[in-house]
Formats: C-alpha cells, sequence, structure tokens
C-alpha cells in the first residue's frame, strides 16, 4: 500500500508536466535556504527539445484548464511546433554544467496565452502568501515596446492606472521576451519604487541599506540625489531593452506619495517620522512561461502589513527602527540604570537578551499594527497578516481537496515573522516541487550587462521628464565612478591634500554574547572619531600578527570559559600561540591593547585574557591603553563600567589627544609609551598671553613660536605641560635624590637612560595625585599616620622620612606618580594671516585645571612650550569649499572659525595690496556665536574686520543674557535662512557638548530627519 506523501507526489506529477529543479538532492537539502543555489533562471539559452517539452506542457495545461477545446488544442499545437522549427538556430548554452553549442528556438504566445500563463505562474510562486487571488491578475501587454525610453514611459503610465488612487489591480507589464540570444529586456530599478541608500563617512548608512549599491549604479547614469538627503527619498525608475542603453525618469507625483506610519493610541509614534511606499512593484523578476522568457516583466500588487512592519522596518539590516519604537513605548534606559547591575549601560543592546527581547517584541507588534492601520487610513489596499495567512491555508487546503495535492510552499517565505500565533506556521512541510510556468531572477545582473554593453552601444543614457502631457528626453553623460585624483602617493580633493585613514584592527574570542557586544561597540566608538579611522573586525582565529602593521593598533576583547581557555572562537589561535611566539621571536612590534570579560566567582578569572597579553609582550607586542583591561561579570552582567575605563585610555591612544586633564597612572609600560609620545613633541616658546586679568571661567588667548613649523586652518595642536625647575628640585629633594643626573633604574630595557631630572620635568604629574598609594606601608612599617591628601609633590614633602628609603622603594613611589597628559587646542589663527610659524590659541581657564590654570600661570613670555599637531581635521574639506557655510560656536569654539576667518581676510587683504580684484568662489559665511561679555574683545576684531571685508552675510552675538537666550535659539528663528543656505552648503557646530548635541537635535527637527545623517559629511562638529 502506498503512503499518502507517494501517490500526492504521482498526482503533482500527473498534473504538472515540467517541473523545475528545487536543487534538492538525497545527500543535501537546500529547504533551509532563503535563495536556492540553482533556482530556475530567466535569461539564458535553453536546448531545443526542453523548449518544446516546455512549449507543448504548457499547451497542454491550457486544454486541462478549459482555454482550449480538443479541436483548438490541435491546432495550435502543430502551429508551435511549426514556429520553433522555423525559429531554430545555434547558441552557446549550459547543458548539466557544461558549455557547449546547440539548437534552441522560441515562439510567440497570444495575449490571452500570455494573461493565462502569467496567472499559472504565480499560482505557483512558492514564496507567495498571496496565490489565491492569482485569477485577478490582470496582463498589460506591452511586447510591441522596443526601447528603453519606450519602457520608462509606458511602465509609470500603467502603473499609475493598476494604481488605481490606491484601490490597487495586481497587474504584470510584460515587455517583450528574450530572443534566442542576448539578455533581453531588463529593469535595473528592484522595484518601481525603491528608497535610496547612502554610504556615509562614518560607514552609516542613510536610507535603505539593501539600496546602497543600487543607489550608487543610478547616481552613476546621472542621477543626482535631492538635498538635503533623507531617509526616504525615491529612486528614479530605470529600464534597459535589448541593445539598448538604459533610461531613467523620477518616480511621478501619481505613485511617489508616502505613507505616513502613525498609531492611533500613540502620539510619540508621529515623532519617530516612518513612512513607506504604497505598493510593491518587483522589477527585476521575470516569467518562464512555456520555454518563452520574459525577463522584464514588472508586478505590481499589495502589501501585507508584516512586509513592512515586521521586516523593512524592523530588520536591524533594514531600517533597523524597532529599539526607537521600543522608546516610544516608554523604554527608557535610564530606569534600568537605577539597578546597580545595569548602572553603566549605555543601551538597549547592552541589556540581557531576555529584557531586549520583551521591549523588542512589543515594538514588532506595535509596529505592524500601526502600518496597517496607516494604510487604512490612506485609503491604500493593504492585508493584515492574519487575513493573508487565513486566506492562504483555506486556499491550499480547496486546492488539495479537489486536487488530491497540496500546493508547493517555501516555509521560509510563506509563514508570517510573526510565528506560531498565525496558522500558516502550523501547517509543516509543504511539498518541496516547482512547476512551470513560473516567476524568477534573471540570470544576469542588469548593471553589469549595461557595463558590458556600453562600449558597444552607442546610444545615450536618457532621461524622461514629464512636461505638461508630454515626455521630453534629455541624454545624460554617466558619472565615472571616482572621487579623487592620484598625484604621488597622496590623494587630492579639490588640490588639498588628504590624510589617509589609518587602519584599526577588532579581534574578539565570546564564549556567548557580552564580548561580541563588546567588541561591536568598540568598533562603533573606533568608526565615529574624527578622522574616520578604517576598521578591520574578525574573529580572534583569523588573527595574522604578520599582516598587522606596527603603526596599526591591534585592540581585541576576550572572554574566558569555565576552565580558563579561549572560547571556539579563538581556540585556534590559542592553539598556535606557542609556535607564533618562536616564530614572532620578539619581532612584531605590534601596539595593542586587551580587555578581558571573566567572572570573579570563577579561580580562572580573566585566564585567557591573560594568556593573551603574555603571548603578546613574549611576541614583541607594544602594549598601548594600559595593555590589558579586566571585566568582571559578576559585579555587572554586562562590564560597562570597566569597558568605558579602557576605552578611555584607547581613545587617547588613538588619537592623542591626552585624558582632558585627567591623570592617569604610571608603571614601566607607561613610561615607555610616554616616552614615544614625547619624541613626536616639538619645542615652541610662549610670546605672549591675554588678557592679563585671569579669572574662573574667562578665555586666555597665548600666541606661541612653533619655531618655522606650518600649519593649516581649524587644525589642533596638542600642548604638554610640564613641572617647574624649582618643583623638580623640591621633588628631587623630598625622595633624597642629590644628584639630578642619576638615571632613573628602569627594569625594562626598552626604556631609555633617563634621570630623575627629566623624568621629574617631563614625564610624571607633580600636580596630580598619587594613584593608590600602596608603597605606604613598606615605607612606614610601623603604621606611622601621615597626611597623604593633595598633590604628588605635597604629599612627598609630607613625609620627610621618604629622604632615606631604598632605591627600589622610591622606584615604587616614582611608578604611582601619574604621568603628564597633552591637552587638544583648536587654533585661533591663519599663519597666513599672523605669520609663518605663529599660532594663537583660546584657552578657557578652569580653577584648578593641569594645563589652562596651573601651568598657564607658572610660565611667562619666553619659556618653552611643548606641541605636537594633530593631525586629524574634522573641518578641513570647510576651508576649500566652495559652498555656503553655516557656523555656529560658544566660547572657545570659536576658535576653529576665527582661523577661517583670518585666512580669508589675509587672502582678500593680498589680492587688494597687489590691484587685484578678488572675488570669492565660496558664498560669506553665516556665524552664530555665543560667548560670555568679559570675552567679547578676543571675538570682536576679527569678527568687525570679516564683516568690513563682506565675509560675514548673517552675524548673530550672542553674549550671555539674563534670559539665557542661547545661540540655538537664534538658530531656530532664522529656520527659513538656515534652510535655504544648507541646501548645498554645510554646518559647523563648535562648543561644550549639551550645546552640540542641543543644536543637532534643533537642526534635525527643522529638516525633519536626522541632521548628521542627512546632511553627511557636510555637517561637522567638534566638542571641546
Amino acid at each position: 500500500m502506498q503512503s499518502t506523501q507517494v501517490c500526492e507526489f504521482q498526482t503533482i506529477i500527473k498534473n504538472n508536466p515540467v517541473l523545475a529543479s528545487t536543487g534538492c538532492t538525497p545527500q543535501f537539502c537546500q529547504a533551509g535556504r532563503l535563495i536556492h543555489s540553482d533556482e530556475p533562471r530567466v535569461g539564458e539559452s535553453r536546448p531545443l527539445e526542453v523548449v518544446k517539452q516546455e512549449a507543448l506542457g504548457f499547451l497542454w495545461q491550457l486544454r486541462q484548464e478549459g482555454v482550449y477545446t480538443e479541436d483548438q488544442y490541435t491546432a495550435r499545437h502543430l502551429e508551435v511546433l511549426k514556429a520553433l522549427k522555423e525559429s531554430e538556430v545555434l547558441e552557446p548554452m549550459m547543458v548539466d554544467g557544461v558549455k557547449t553549442v546547440g539548437k534552441t528556438a522560441t515562439w510567440t504566445q497570444t495575449s490571452e496565452e500570455l494573461l493565462h500563463g502569467i496567472r499559472i505562474a504565480w499560482k505557483n510562486s512558492r514564496k507567495c502568501i498571496m496565490r489565491s487571488h492569482y485569477k485577478e491578475l490582470d496582463l498589460c501587454d506591452l511586447r510591441h515596446i522596443t526601447t528603453s525610453v519606450g519602457m520608462v514611459k509606458t511602465v509609470i503610465e500603467e502603473a499609475i492606472k493598476a494604481f488605481n488612487q490606491g484601490q490597487i489591480r495586481p497587474t504584470v507589464f510584460a515587455f517583450p521576451p528574450r530572443s534566442t540570444s542576448g539578455t533581453g529586456p531588463m529593469f535595473l530599478s528592484k522595484q518601481l519604487l525603491n528608497f535610496a541608500g547612502y554610504q556615509q563617512d562614518d560607514g552609516s548608512i542613510l536610507g535603505d541599506p539593501s539600496n546602497v549599491e543600487l543607489t550608487q549604479d543610478i547616481i552613476e547614469l546621472g542621477w543626482a540625489p535631492p538635498e538635503p538627503r533623507s531617509q526616504w527619498d525615491l529612486l528614479p525608475i530605470v529600464a534597459m531593452a535589448e541593445n539598448d542603453a538604459p533610461a531613467w525618469a523620477d518616480v511621478p507625483v501619481e505613485l511617489r506619495d508616502l505613507v505616513e506610519i502613525r498609531h492611533p493610541r500613540l502620539e510619540t509614534f508621529q515623532k519617530l517620522g516612518l513612512k513607506w511606499y504604497q505598493f510593491p512593484a518587483l522589477s527585476r523578476l521575470g516569467f518562464d512561461i512555456g520555454g518563452v522568457q520574459y525577463t522584464a516583466a514588472p508586478f505590481i500588487g499589495w502589501y501585507m502589513d508584516a512586509e513592512i512592519g515586521v521586516r523593512n522596518l524592523a530588520d536591524s539590516f533594514r531600517y533597523n527602527t524597532l529599539p526607537d519604537v521600543a522608546k516610544a513605548l516608554g523604554f527608557d534606559i535610564e530606569n534600568y540604570k537605577k539597578n546597580p547591575e545595569y548602572a553603566e549601560i549605555e543601551a538597549m543592546e547592552d541589556l540581557p537578551d531576555y529584557e531586549q527581547l520583551v521591549w523588542l517584541s512589543r515594538a514588532q507588534a506595535e509596529l505592524n499594527y500601526a502600518v496597517r492601520w496607516s494604510f487604512l487610513q490612506k485609503g491604500v489596499s493593504c492585508i493584515g497578516t492574519l487575513a493573508a495567512s487565513s486566506d492562504w491555508t483555506r486556499f491550499d487546503d480547496e486546492h488539495a481537496s479537489k486536487h488530491g495535492y497540496r500546493l508547493n510552499s517555501d516555509p521560509y517565505w510563506i509563514a508570517p515573522p510573526q510565528g506560531s500565533i498565525v496558522p500558516v506556521w502550523h501547517r509543516g512541510g509543504a511539498p518541496n516541487y516547482q512547476p512551470k510556468p513560473l516567476i524568477a531572477r534573471h540570470r544576469l545582473d542588469p548593471v553589469k550587462s549595461w557595463r558590458r554593453r556600453r562600449n558597444v552601444i552607442k546610444a545615450p543614457v536618457t532621461r524622461l521628464v514629464k512636461v505638461g502631457e508630454d515626455w521630453v528626453t534629455k541624454h545624460i553623460t554617466p558619472v565615472q565612478n571616482s572621487s579623487c585624483i592620484e598625484n604621488g602617493t597622496k590623494s587630492l580633493t579639490n588640490g588639498v591634500p588628504t590624510i589617509p585613514k589609518k587602519n584599526v584592527h577588532i579581534y574578539y574570542s565570546s564564549t556567548g554574547t557580552s564580548a561580541l557586544k563588546l567588541a561591536e561597540k568598540l568598533r562603533r566608538r573606533v568608526k565615529e572619531l574624527s578622522g574616520g579611522f578604517q576598521v578591520d573586525f574578525n574573529i580572534l582565529n583569523l588573527l595574522d600578527l604578520r599582516k598587522i602593521k606596527p603603526s596599526d593598533p591591534l585592540l581585541m576583547v576576550v572572554s574566558t570559559t569555565g576552565d580558563g581557555r579561549f572560547p571556539a572562537n579563538g581556540a585556534e589561535f590559542e592553539a598556535a600561540m606557542n609556535d607564533r611566539a618562536t616564530e614572532c621571536n620578539g619581532a612584531h612590534a605590534v601596539k595593542y591593547s586587551i580587555f578581558g570579560v571573566g567572572d570573579s566567582a570563577y579561580p580562572t578569572f580573566n585566564a585567557a585574557s591573560v594568556k593573551l597579553h603574555e603571548f603578546m609582550k613574549a611576541a614583541g607586542g607594544i602594549p598601548i591603553a594600559k595593555g590589558l583591561t579586566k571585566g568582571n561579570t559578576a559585579v555587572e552582567a554586562l562590564p560597562m563600567k570597566a569597558f568605558n575605563r579602557w576605552w578611555s585610555f584607547v581613545k587617547d591612544s588613538l588619537t592623542g589627544e591626552g585624558a582632558n586633564e585627567v591623570a592617569t597612572e604610571s608603571t614601566e609600560d607607561h613610561c615607555y609609551e610616554h616616552h614615544r609620545m614625547l619624541a613626536g613633541f616639538n619645542t615652541g616658546r610662549l610670546l605672549s598671553k591675554s588678557p592679563s586679568e585671569t579669572g574662573e571661567g574667562r578665555i586666555v588667548m597665548i600666541t606661541m613660536d612653533l619655531g618655522g613649523m606650518d600649519y593649516i586652518e581649524m587644525s589642533h595642536l596638542r600642548l604638554l605641560p610640564y613641572n617647574t625647575p624649582e618643583q623638580v628640585s623640591r621633588a628631587l629633594s623630598a625622595l633624597g635624590v642629590s644628584n639630578a643626573s642619576q638615571h632613573v633604574p628602569f627594569t625594562d630595557p626598552m626604556m631609555p637612560n633617563l634621570s630623575y631630572g627629566e623624568f621629574f620635568q617631563h614625564y610624571v604629574d607633580l600636580e596630580g595625585r598619587f594613584k593608590d598609594l600602596a608603597w605606604l606601608p613598606e615605607a612606614f612599617p610601623a603604621g606611622d599616620r601621615w597626611d597623604t591628601n593633595g598633590t604628588v609633590l605635597e604629599v612627598l614633602e609630607h613625609l620627610p622620612a621618604l629622604q632615606q628609603i631604598t632605591g627600589d622603594l622610591r622606584m615604587k613611589v616614582c611608578l604611582d606618580m601619574p604621568l603628564l597628559r597633552p591637552r587638544s587646542f583648536s587654533v585661533a589663527s591663519s599663519a597666513r594671516y599672523v605669520g609663518t610659524g605663529i599660532v594663537e590659541i583660546m584657552i578657557r581657564l578652569h580653577k584648578g585645571g593641569r594645563f589652562s590654570d596651573k601651568f598657564l600661570s607658572a610660565i611667562a613670555p619666553g619659556d618653552s612650550i611643548r606641541y605636537a599637531p594633530v593631525t586629524i581635521v574634522p573641518g578641513q574639506d570647510l576651508i576649500s569649499s566652495q559652498k555656503h557655510l553655516i557656523a555656529i560656536c560658544t566660547g572657545t569654539g570659536f576658535a576653529p572659525v576665527r582661523s577661517l576667518l583670518q585666512q580669508k581676510i589675509q587672502v582678500l587683504k593680498e589680492a587688494k595690496s597687489q590691484g587685484k580684484e578678488f572675488v570669492f568662489q565660496s558664498p560669506p559665511i553665516s556665524i552664530f556665536v555665543g560667548f560670555k561679555t568679559h570675552d567679547e574683545a578676543l571675538f570682536e576684531e576679527t569678527l568687525a574686520t570679516a564683516e568690513r571685508y563682506g565675509l560675514i552675510d548673517m552675524l548673530f552675538r550672542v553674549p550671555s543674557n539674563k534670559q539665557k537666550k542661547r545661540v540655538q535659539h537664534y538658530v531656530e528663528d532664522n529656520k527659513e535662512s538656515v534652510l535655504t543656505k544648507i541646501r548645498d552648503g554645510s554646518i559647523y557646530v563648535c562648543g561644550a557638548k549639551a550645546m552640540v548635541n542641543d543644536m543637532a537635535a534643533k537642526l534635525s527637527d527643522m529638516i525633519g530627519g536626522d541632521v548628521r545623517q542627512s546632511l553627511g559629511r557636510r555637517y561637522v562638529e567638534e566638542i571641546f
């Protein structure tokens, strides 16, 4: 007795004369794959016998369905055989994976045959849940259209009709089928409606990430994205007929209206600004009907809510809106941070998975509901998940009852993403077969096809524009995919050398998700640093030290298993450690730092990270950012506190900007790192500092002679304080060192010979505080109690017994001292204006500040200052920009703007002195500047001069005021002017963190989207 499954399979074969491959074999099943490796494709030459079998099989299906009588079927059978015989040609083709040359042919179907063919193909589409409507599918027969221009024009006109003002009529727009050779006509657009996706400089995506490559391809065809760019920019419709160049047109007003996703019960939803287009219209799929391949046959239908609410808007690799939706529903990270276990978390992703899931699940459900409700309010066809699922199960059951077998279906596609609450999820495995006619992808990528043919076809790329009732064509010169000109080894942008990006390598080894989460957080933070670091990110098993350049930092995040070993994705690296250490033989001087993730409840706490640290040192690695920092999951579920502390050191190492006057502990490793840092510093001379009156919060302008070194406007200098000779002498005396030239007894052979005098003057910070005073019990075993509050120098002088200590103990005391750290300041001048090698710097005084207070008060004109240029210049593109610039700054944030204004003033002065008329290529600057009243003189001279030379078109001086009206408010008051200027202009914001973030929020509200993403490189911000 045969099984039910065998009987069903036999019935399937009986009723479907042509079955395509599903890609499965007795040894290999592809059911779990999104796309099967050998799915049928259109756009290929097939053997004559295959074409004939499919043609006659299709006619038999039409006879079975009553389209033809027996006599009509017989007559049509003979006609098709004759047509195939007459169209026989020899063509290259693939047969069973082997290239060969064989006979092929084609035939022309009637409109009635084509209509039934597309309907059967939809019915046979195993990935579609809406097939119960296959008999409602309309045909728009466009097989007479043979040009790209005609394809774009007609598909737009017919799509408007099929959209039917929201009451969508499912329709296929069938263009000419592929002949016996060539590619056939194609659409470059994935759908008739697509949102653009723009790759930002920091690696993020503005818009739809799935369309980044397509967007660039269409830009190369001459399309110019709107300004400012947004998440919801519709790409034009692009088509390419056989033997023709592409043509494109912007989506017409009748189709480009978007559905705003709102929620009837949650007003906060509207603030998210979510949208979607009104219908899907797949345009890169083709129809394979009776051996005839329709390579360009877009079809319009309606959405199921989950396509948008659960996938397009919610998928992490698409718009990833669920975290924002959760916030709209009430998720507040601050509520979690009240729990000590979560005190240091920064985002939802830092929470345990079960906490994330409850919010994400709710967000998904409410977003899906909002999509369905919004489409209903708009009056646009859209079906709900439950309705579609129930409709499909009923249709499948009725088909099985009538025909004795179930329809083919792919559970991956058919089962809605909500899972078991939807009926179709419980239906089990459907029969996995694929009858013809069918819907399939094209064998070739249309963009690559165009690139191959463009040197052969002389036709130009064409843009269509609707003017009234007529279409106007314009020939377009494709844009070359090139953004810079090579000049030797340095790339030039507008003639200005660009600074090459620095590589940072991040490798991780994770048992669960903690180390992976932290590694991903590290990657994001590194990429967000000014200057655009290039990040290499991978698992530890794939780390090859030989491929890491000595100049490239290596950062590793490593978990430890319960038995003290590396997790699986680091185990191969661990196994090869001994061999690699011998191979390296201390020769790989790679700068590295490690963050360990462990649990102190285990005796193997952070054993893997410790082992990795020892290996890196043995291999010759140079520890940076403390070398190794241990995180403890016994204290925090995700050890964010330790991670943030480590990140502060990593950030300082990457940017070289120091820790904002916060001292760090000194060890021999850190001393060596400090020694290497000092090698990059030059010695300048203080010329002046003003005003003479100083006080908390005031701004001091210092002028330095850099000894002939040049610098560019809007750049930064790192200034390093030092201890005065008098302070050094006191420290030497307190520690019983009678000879300042005596060498510090470092044990690390890599440390240079360093005198105590030099060590105390340029390495340790005598104004800082000791790290932990762990040496006190050894120095005073009797338990004497001493005053240990105060600076390093004060503590030393409170302990006179230190004058008699041993050399070893003296070394412990020295290594407990914090290191001197540089501070980074923006230049406030142009060397072209104030003189070569001369620089002015604005510094706000902070009481007790190591540089701004203690160091500046201790030096006088003529004294030396050590400095180093910072290679990263966030505002570099603005210097040579020919577009409008709006500068928004407060306090010392005016310094970069001042340097830019000085440069422009000097250029104008030089032109006038030579009797030349000079017209700036760039328009005047608009400036919003805030300052405290007592600092006004430092701002006014440059602003007044720039105004006199016509370099400023809008200037808003905002001194401190009782009304607390800030620069942000003045920007809001001038919204229309600001929006006009930034259509193709830039914004530069510089000030305190609170001001910069508030300004970004207000600008985002003004433009209706995230200003940082929308403007991309045209939005530059710096925080001091």
